[in-house]
């Protein structure tokens, strides 16, 4: 669907670029890949918080890679039980960590600018 915002200026859906998902624009995620940290995903930084912190204590033990697997899997069993400390959570309908439908990677889409069709840093899809 076109929508016309001034006269002659037709703005297009931007489903053909790459840098549209679920109307939101990842341009400048793109170019700068994890540099805004205000876009990530705060269940997922906060398990990353976790892990580095469960990494430093298991080094301070000097517990092998066997063992350390073992209650790292336990740990993380636990911690994805927890519930999501996030007000704009939605299941996914795919199996992700979180199960989250706003994310992508490691961004939360609902912190990306929203996409308002055809701009200046429009690029087609290509096939790889």
């Amino acid at each position: 669907m076109t929508k016309v915002t001034a006269p002659g200026v037709v703005r297009l859906p931007a489903f053909g670029c790459r840098s549209y998902h679920q109307g939101r624009c990842l341009y400048e995620e793109q170019l700068n890949p994890g540099l805004n940290t205000a876009w990530h995903c705060t269940v997922q930084a906060r398990w990353e918080r976790v892990y580095d912190d469960f990494l430093n204590r298991a080094e301070n033990f000097g517990l092998d890679e066997t063992e350390l697997a073992r209650l790292w899997r336990l740990r993380f069993e636990r911690l994805a039980e927890e519930p999501v400390d996030c007000p704009d959570f939605v299941s996914a309908l795919v199996e992700t960590l979180p199960e989250c439908r706003h994310l992508f990677v490691d961004i939360c889409l609902l912190r990306l600018p929203e996409c308002s069709g055809h701009c200046v840093n429009y690029r087609l899809h290509t096939k790889a």
